[in-house]
């Protein structure tokens, strides 16, 4: 069987779970379209379940208007659950259970052996009813080794096309994470993984469990999610566009992101990275005079993949090159013999001003050295 590969976007549920985040229908949708548009390859749009009474239109209008054609409802292992999934005919159901002995005892009040007969249970279900099914192992990360082999066997013989690691309180490794995929991937099925950024390495974490050989990670906009957040869509897919072959539309990221900023009342902050705006800002010297020769010495991909531009700021940071440069730039020249004052004058008024010097001031302070 030829495996699909790709992101799992769940900013419109997992997002959706984020302490004060409320999207509006309206929002949903437009969050959507951008990322159909960008190539996001499927949406996990919603949780199946009785009490969601807006679910159906978020589905029909996700499919109407953003054009989704591979959408995802997440569900638990509960039979009127998965009825109601399957009433809206979604391409995926991606089922969850714990697999931790913890989440087990606690979420569930049962027992490992019942916890087997639910899954193959589900799975078998499921797969009656649904072109995709995925299996989501909550706490997968702190679950023991064995049981979590046996809850793969046993959903892989009842017909189950992904198992979903996630690493529910963010204390996987990349190391670690990656040894995992390795291990589960002498199963004959898709692996996904479903990473939180407790310890902020959840973006990390997905990127090496795709290198490991995870066919699915799951992201989020801005890393929306429960507590400190999930793999951030704009990390995730602009390194594997920018450093690799996916073809994602990293133009659009920062549009998303405002979008899902102002919808969410979260801030980017400046040097953000793949959407800050002061990503491509730069006043140190050594740095300038590498990208005035080349912007490959600093800068892992050109500003306009990604809707930014290049700034170059000759502050207090620069050195004579940059000075020399920040000359130039505005048809001025300075005897070599002045230069290391210029340079030095240059400095200590930015730093006394604590910004860069605007075109006036470096005319007057030219004028200075030059008479």
């Amino acid at each position: 069987m030829e495996h699909v590969r790709g992101l799992v976007d769940s900013t419109l549920r997992e997002g959706s779970q984020t302490v004060g985040v409320a999207f509006t229908l309206e929002q949903k949708v437009a969050i959507a379209r951008y990322l159909v548009r960008i190539g996001v390859e499927e949406m996990e749009v919603g949780v199946a379940s009785p009490l969601d009474h807006e679910l159906p239109a978020l589905v029909a209008r996700c499919r109407r208007e953003a054009g989704l054609s591979r959408l995802g409802l997440w569900c638990r292992c509960r039979e009127e659950d998965i009825a109601c999934a399957l009433r809206l005919a979604p391409e995926v159901l991606s089922l969850s259970v714990p697999v931790s002995d913890l989440h087990i005892a606690v979420k569930l009040g049962l027992d490992r052996a019942a916890v087997v007969r639910l899954v193959a249970k589900m799975v078998s279900r499921a797969r009656a009813a649904v072109p995709y099914v995925s299996l989501g192992l909550e706490d997968a990360s702190r679950a023991e080794p064995v049981f979590l082999r046996e809850i793969v066997a046993v959903a892989c013989e009842n017909g189950v096309d992904r198992i979903r690691i996630a690493d529910t309180v963010g204390v996987a490794t990349p190391g670690s994470i990656a040894a995992l995929v390795r291990e589960l991937r002498t199963f004959a099925v898709e692996i996904g993984v479903h990473m939180h950024n407790d310890f902020g390495m959840a973006t990390a974490n997905a990127i090496a469990a795709l290198e490991a050989g995870a066919h699915w990670a799951d992201v989020t906009v801005l890393g929306l999610g429960e507590r400190a957040g999930n793999s951030r869509l704009e990390e995730v897919a602009g390194y594997l566009a920018l450093q690799g072959t996916r073809p994602y539309e990293t133009t659009l990221f920062s549009d998303l992101a405002r979008l899902a900023a102002d919808c969410s009342g979260r801030k980017i902050e400046p040097h953000q990275p793949v959407i800050g705006a002061g990503i491509f800002t730069c006043e140190t010297g050594l740095h300038l005079a590498g990208l005035a020769k080349d912007p490959r010495t600093y800068e892992p991909y050109e500003p306009i993949l990604v809707g930014a531009r290049r700034q170059l700021s000759y502050g207090a940071k620069v050195g004579r090159q940059g000075v020399v440069e920040r000359l130039r730039q505005l048809g001025l020249h300075c005897q070599e013999a002045q230069q290391g004052r210029l340079v030095d004058a240059f400095r200590e008024q930015c730093l006394d001003l604590g910004r860069p010097l605007h075109d006036r001031e470096v005319l007057q302070l030219v004028a200075e050295y030059s008479s």
